[in-house]
């Protein structure tokens, strides 16, 4: 998922390294040849495809060829390309961040972007891409975040007269009580992957933990994974947290009924879950977002991170110059982002992005302060990995949950999946 001005020409200071004086071609990465005639092929979603038909539009000396593509057959397609030599895209929009680590590993496709981006423009990410960083390289660059924040119905708060949670113990309490004094209403969801990234990410759990190359740490006995499941299991039990996915038909009922009190969960979860009509439908004044609580002896309230896509550049590209044009357009352009459908990655551009919320009579008090301040505090412990975090908590927390089992006893089933998913990507578990 589920997203000022800089314009970025390449004869601009502090932009993109790429020659303006000549479409001569020159020699580069090898024995690849940069040719700056050379068509661009970029893949593309849905949603980031009326950006890349704007680049077009206004980079007429770049040739660029936009096509969308199944994001579920993209490592298969790779493999193809591989294969044969032939076929790779130029550009990439990738919608999770984990493919990184195999995109720059063994799939040996992106090309790092050191010397194609200037340290300027890389400043202006923070540390949006840490997750573009593989054996201290870049190899990618953050289209957005998906920072958690606390979601909650301002209005039915003050009328109940609940406190927003500062810890995981105080969230634990409110959904005791909710499910004593207001029983229907919900203060979470836990029927989906989601679940790792909204509590188990913030909480530091070893799940995604890489350690040195071809290393990974993953032990769900550690106490920063048992603490998710004593919070969750009273409150899965006592229904105050659903055990509905969240983009689950009964999810959307709750929603549209009102019931949803509070939602741990990402930043982009305003426009794309609470706005639309054909899931909560919230009317308009309702909607906030509040500080991610704390996990006890911790000094920093940890966000998760549930999603945020990348742009990558193939290795294999005769125009490697101009492909890293594109992606620096679509990250940085404020005129872009600043309508841009979720949290841009660029500090510019989600600066410029937050005058949108701040006039969208949507929400009934202005999002962007606190997710501005969640976007820093993405527990740095998780990282992008070749093995199907995702896969793994559907195969195995999901239906546990939904069966109505625990999520503790649910752990011993994840740890086998994720070290046997590990393992045949080659890690050395630990």
């Amino acid at each position: 998922m589920i997203r000022f001005r800089i314009p970025l020409t390449a004869c601009l200071a502090g932009a993109l390294l790429v020659a303006c004086s000549s479409n001569a071609p020159t020699a580069v990465s090898g024995a690849i040849t940069e040719d700056r005639d050379a068509t661009l092929l970029v893949w593309s979603d849905p949603t980031r495809l009326a950006g890349f038909e704007q680049f077009k539009k206004t980079h007429p000396n770049l040739k660029t060829k936009v096509e969308t593509y199944d994001g579920q057959s993209l490592l298969t397609k790779i493999q193809l390309f591989n294969r044969t030599g032939k076929g790779w895209p130029d550009v990439i929009f990738a919608g999770q961040p984990n493919v990184v680590s195999q995109f720059a590993g063994k799939l040996n496709y992106a090309q790092p972007l050191d010397s194609l981006v200037s340290q300027q423009i890389r400043q202006g990410f923070g540390t949006a891409n840490a997750p573009c960083e593989v054996g201290g390289k870049l190899y990618c660059l953050r289209n957005d975040l998906a920072q958690t924040v606390l979601w909650y119905n301002k209005p039915l708060m003050e009328r109940f007269g609940y406190q927003l949670p500062k810890t995981w113990s105080d969230y634990r309490a409110l959904g005791e009580r909710v499910a004593k004094e207001h029983p229907g209403y919900v203060i979470g969801s836990a029927g989906s992957f989601f679940t790792y990234y909204d509590y188990f990410w913030s909480s530091g759990c070893p799940i995604q933990q890489v350690t040195g190359p071809d290393k990974a740490h993953i032990d769900l006995k550690d106490a920063r994974c048992t603490r998710v499941a004593d919070v969750l299991d009273p409150l899965i039990k006592n229904g105050s947290v659903t055990k509905a996915g969240l983009f689950d038909p009964e999810m959307a009922k709750l929603g549209k009924e009102g019931k949803v009190l509070m939602l741990p969960g990402a930043s982009w979860l305003g426009d794309y879950l609470f706005k639309p009509k054909n899931l909560f439908a919230t009317p308009n004044g309702q909607i906030a977002a509040g500080a991610y609580p704390s996990w006890d002896g911790e000094t920093t309230n940890w966000s998760g991170s549930a999603g945020g896509g990348v742009y990558l550049v193939s290795r294999h590209s005769k125009n490697m110059k101009g492909a890293a044009e594109i992606i620096q357009w679509m990250t940085t352009d404020v005129g872009y982002q600043k309508d841009a459908p979720t949290y841009p990655a660029y500090g510019p551009s989600a600066d410029a992005w937050a005058k949108r919320l701040a006039g969208d009579p949507f929400y009934a008090a202005d999002p962007f302060p606190v997710m501005r301040e969640q976007a820093a505090k993405v527990n740095p412990v998780q990282q992008p990995t070749r093995y199907d975090v995702e896969g793994a908590f559907t195969q195995t927390v999901v239906p546990a949950i939904r069966s109505g089992g625990t999520v503790a006893a649910s752990l011993d089933a994840l740890q086998t999946e994720l070290v046997n998913l590990a393992k045949a990507q080659g890690y050395d578990v630990g």
